[in-house]
């Protein structure tokens, strides 16, 4: 995973988590202003993450990020405007796995050789394309293609939450990533990085690269998740890091180790 300001922003929005241990990858991209984006971007990921954690399920757990974000909102009274945040996660549990989003960030999977768009944006030019109104090359440059119609934190009641499901395979590779990553709307090229490298972190690498260099001006934030030539990345990486947790169990004392 990585996480960038860009080029020309002092303060990076994004926040992000990983738990591999638990099959969990959260991204979110914060509104609202400087300090307030930025920190309802992390009350919503660790509010997810904790709520996960705990044993709630992930619908219950994004109302409930909801909910801690729009409080924050009242906390900030004096701020310019409602602090918000955009988020998708994939939880991988039992051979399954599950993407939620609310707002803007994507996931793909890619899958025998074939790149699907999981999530579906929360946009006003995604209900333009949807109505007909515009087509998919103008949706590329249109003004308003950054304005989001759901987002947690915005509003009293739970905003709708987009949930897709499938069978889990570690051959399978997922990717994450907010609207400042580069070819969210080239699929071919998309396709082709993750064809071309061997690993997760290559394919990170390139696209943060491209990022930089193609849409700089904005913060960004990209997960990748799933295979490894080398090895099977997902199962490796749940093992380690169930071990490293049960070690710290241990010697804290306090809890029983998770069982593997």
């Amino acid at each position: 995973m990585e996480t960038n300001s860009g080029l020309l922003r002092s303060h990076n929005e994004d926040y992000y988590i990983a738990r591999p241990a638990f099959g969990l990858w959260i991204l979110c991209d914060g509104m609202g202003g400087h300090a307030e984006g930025a920190m309802a971007s992390r009350v919503c990921a660790e509010t997810i993450a904790y709520s996960i954690i705990q044993g709630k399920d992930l619908e219950q757990a994004i109302q409930l990020s909801h909910e801690a974000v729009h409080n924050l909102g009242r906390e900030e009274s004096d701020s310019s405007g409602q602090p918000c945040s955009t988020v998708a996660v994939l939880l991988i549990s039992k051979r399954k796995w599950t993407v939620a989003w609310v707002g803007d960030t994507r996931v793909w999977l890619f899958e025998k050789k074939k790149l699907q768009q999981i999530t579906r944006d929360h946009t006003v030019v995604r209900k333009l394309l949807d109505w007909g109104v515009i087509t998919e090359e103008e949706a590329k440059n249109h003004p308003d293609r950054h304005k989001v119609t759901r987002a947690i934190g915005i509003g009293k009641e739970h905003p709708e939450i987009g949930i897709q499901t499938g069978v889990w395979n570690s051959d399978q590779v997922f990717l994450l990533g907010t609207d400042g990553m580069a070819y969210r709307d080239e699929p071919e090229i998309l396709s082709n990085i993750i064809i071309n490298t061997v690993n997760p972190d290559q394919i990170v690498d390139e696209l943060a690269y491209a990022s930089l260099q193609i849409r700089g001006s904005d913060n960004f934030t990209i997960a990748v998740v799933g295979r490894s030539l080398e090895n099977r990345f997902i199962e490796n990486a749940v093992q380690k890091s169930r071990e490293i947790w049960n070690r710290r169990l241990k010697l804290s004392g306090l809890l029983q180790p998770v069982r593997t």
